[in-house]
């Protein structure tokens, strides 16, 4: 969780550290193997699918604010870079 300081009229987001319950279903994950991302003017909606020969299963849905799209491609693009840096390329 962020939190926003301000000290000398400037703004300062500082880290704290989130305590997260998880249940045991969720800790299991699922995968996917198939994402479709679709918008409308107020959300982001990510479906995930699990494709096995010609049908789909949807196996999880995230609907995100824009600004919260926009955090998790920073957050994505950021660990795509750790992930190349360690491990090498990717490719598709």
């Amino acid at each position: 969780m962020n939190k926003k300081i301000k000290k000398n009229g400037i703004r300062k987001e500082t880290k704290q550290p989130m305590n997260i319950l998880v249940n045991l279903e969720a800790q299991k994950g699922v995968y996917s193997n198939v994402a479709l991302i679709h918008h409308t003017k107020n959300e982001f909606i990510m479906d995930f699918l699990l494709q096995f020969g010609g049908e789909a299963q949807l196996v999880s849905r995230i609907i995100l604010s824009p600004a919260h799209m926009a955090s998790l491609q920073k957050a994505i693009n950021q660990n795509i870079e750790k992930h190349k840096n360690e491990y090498g390329d990717h490719k598709p």
